[in-house]
């Protein structure tokens, strides 16, 4: 008896997890066929509009060869599409001028002086973008007088909206070389003009010193004169009253002498003055 409810059990086991494998499978092949739903849309998309977008990558590519980079910055400034330009209708920026195009004007203008101008458009590859939010990715070759290979590449959105815009040039062996010994000579070159300007800097610092002494002796001769007049100065004031005194003792004297003669007190004598009288009478 046991052994059968032992059987039993292993059979109903064995059923539960056949139900939940085949759930499982059931759900992975759902979601297999849901990706695979999505991609074959964005395909059908695709394959509608790449004719269009392929026209649009030519005249792009001809604009830009066309115009100078001032004309081009004034198009983008005043958010003019290639359809504005044109006059010709264009599935790609139907809206306007996008940030992302005007990013891609500039990354033209700065390496449009490396290019020369336009020999050929040769491919155009346009493949489908898995990634969410974005169509396409279309791969241009190109020729240019001084790049025989130049690529471009463009990401479509589902919107029909540039999402990313770049532009990649081939350089030879020899155009590596002239780079690389142009960015040697220009490093070095400022390098040893600094080292060339440092030196005229220390060099002056002799002048310095020498501006420096001459001030310092200047100022101690003004000093060492200031010196020697208040010197002078002292003398002559301690002479005067040394002068000073001595007329003081000679009146003291003179009255005392004439109080004396006149059998008189010194009270009621003033003198005047003192006058030196020759002694040597003719």
């Amino acid at each position: 008896m046991k052994k059968i409810k032992f059987k039993k059990f292993l059979v109903l086991f064995s059923l539960l997890i056949c139900v939940f494998c085949m759930t499982a499978c059931s759900s992975s092949n759902g979601t297999i066929s849901t990706a695979s739903a999505k991609t074959e849309l964005k395909q059908q998309q695709l394959d509608a509009s790449e004719a269009y977008l392929v026209d649009w990558v030519k005249d792009m590519i001809t604009y830009l060869d066309k115009n100078d980079s001032a004309k081009i910055t004034a198009d983008a400034e005043a958010a003019q599409s290639l359809t504005m330009v044109n006059n010709k209708l264009y599935i790609v920026d139907q809206s306007g001028i996008s940030v992302k195009t005007i990013a891609f004007y500039n990354s033209w203008n700065s390496t449009r002086g490396e290019l020369g101008a336009l020999k050929s458009i040769n491919e155009i590859n346009v493949e489908l973008n898995s990634k969410t939010g974005e169509l396409c990715t279309i791969t241009v070759d190109t020729s240019y007088e001084k790049n025989d290979k130049c690529t471009f590449e463009f990401v479509i959105n589902d919107d029909y909206t540039l999402e990313n815009g770049a532009i990649n040039p081939s350089y030879t062996t020899g155009q590596k070389m002239y780079k690389a010994v142009m960015n040697t000579l220009i490093g070095m070159g400022t390098v040893f003009v600094v080292l060339i300007f440092i030196s005229f800097i220390i060099s002056l610092f002799k002048y310095i010193n020498k501006f420096e002494n001459r001030n310092k002796a200047k100022n101690e001769a003004s000093n060492g004169a200031q010196g020697v007049d208040n010197a002078i100065a002292q003398i002559v004031s301690s002479e005067e009253q040394d002068e000073e005194v001595d007329d003081l003792e000679l009146i003291a004297v003179i009255t005392a002498a004439i109080a004396a003669s006149e059998n008189t007190s010194t009270d009621g004598l003033v003198v005047r003055s003192i006058r030196k009288v020759n002694s040597r009478r003719k």
